[in-house]
């Protein structure tokens, strides 16, 4: 398996082999039902991530799940409103300033639109300096990882872009990386063998699960033990826009759901967020050496992500050790943020 031609550019040579390697993960970002800013300038003073940039800053790669589509259409509607999620193309400008580098467009509302829309979508990104992952022209290009080389030009780390939910059904013209049932489990869980073979770190980031639980279901637990057996040593969740739990597996780590980043819901328990801090180390092979998260709040006044206060984090931590538990999983806090450790 080859990454696609059009993702080299976004192909970046990892530092000096002693330095750790730190990814940071957000989860659900959405721009519906924003008072959209009149000028540049505007957008800049209201970026609704403005205040998670400093944290942002000590990662060497931010990585968002980007839902609902940007796009200049006129969507379907659904039969709920709280469905129709779209939003102008002029926020993808808000993501690069904040710090973040690379977002994920797979997921369930990535047809909500045509398959226009969908290639719209990835081109508002691209214009805005951000790279994007997870729909293209083609099959080849959506399901695309998102490489690290190192310095001999191998592989060492790989992002694979993936969703097991689609809202409706896929459409000829664009791509996007959807894996549908237990068939397609199979076939993500072989592309994950894949790059592992090849020597890369894999991590997979992917939209699963039911809305609104604190632990996922059986099926979820089955796909994300598959997807470690099949060599992913992380697997990133989103989409139960709440924060749910982490499994520490065979010497991978599993985050369940990491909840929503910016949604504009009054909900606290879909306000509740963070930061997951993935560190690498390692030189010609990569090792996980630390999974944690940092709390963050979405705000109720005006849907900012910002980063937790004091009893916010306290509340996490005990809604994460609730929820980790029974999957063996201790979570300590150190200096500010939360780590996840396999019990003894």
């Amino acid at each position: 398996m080859r990454c696609s031609a059009l993702l080299l550019w976004a192909v970046a040579a990892v530092a000096a082999a002693e330095k750790p390697l730190v990814l940071h993960f957000i989860g659900d970002v959405n721009f519906a039902a924003r008072r959209l800013p009149r000028t540049p300038e505007a957008l800049a003073a209201e970026n609704p991530l403005r205040a998670m940039t400093e944290r942002f800053k000590t990662a060497d790669l931010v990585v968002a799940n980007g839902e609902g589509l940007l796009t200049r259409s006129q969507l379907k509607s659904y039969g709920e409103e709280r469905l129709d999620i779209g939003a102008p193309p002029v926020w993808a400008r808000t993501y690069r300033p904040a710090g973040v580098h690379l977002v994920g467009l797979a997921n369930n509302h990535s047809w909500d639109g045509t398959a226009g829309d969908v290639l719209d979508n990835r081109a508002a990104h691209l214009a805005a300096g951000v790279a994007v992952y997870g729909t293209g022209t083609t099959p080849e290009e959506a399901e695309a990882p998102y490489v690290l080389k190192g310095a001999t030009g191998r592989c060492r780390l790989a992002i694979v872009p993936a969703t097991l939910k689609s809202n409706r059904r896929p459409r000829s013209g664009a791509s996007v990386a959807f894996y549908e049932g237990a068939s397609g489990v199979e076939r993500l869980a072989a592309r994950v063998t894949v790059l592992a073979r090849e020597g890369c770190f894999v991590i997979v980031s992917v939209h699963w699960g039911r809305e609104v639980v604190p632990t996922p279901p059986k099926d979820v637990v089955a796909a994300a033990h598959r997807l470690v057996d099949a060599g992913a040593r992380v697997v990133v969740g989103h989409h139960p826009h709440v924060l749910q739990g982490v499994e520490l597996r065979n010497g991978a780590a599993i985050a369940y759901s990491i909840g929503n980043a910016l949604f504009s819901n009054r909900d606290p328990d879909k306000r509740r967020s963070g930061v997951l801090a993935v560190t690498l180390t390692g030189d010609s092979s990569l090792t996980l050496s630390e999974l944690a998260l940092w709390p963050a709040e979405i705000h109720p006044g005006d849907f900012t992500l910002r980063p937790a206060t004091e009893k916010q984090r306290t509340a996490t931590l005990a809604r994460l050790r609730t929820t980790s538990a029974p999957f063996g999983t201790r979570v300590e806090e150190r200096d500010g943020r939360l780590v996840f450790t396999a019990a003894r």
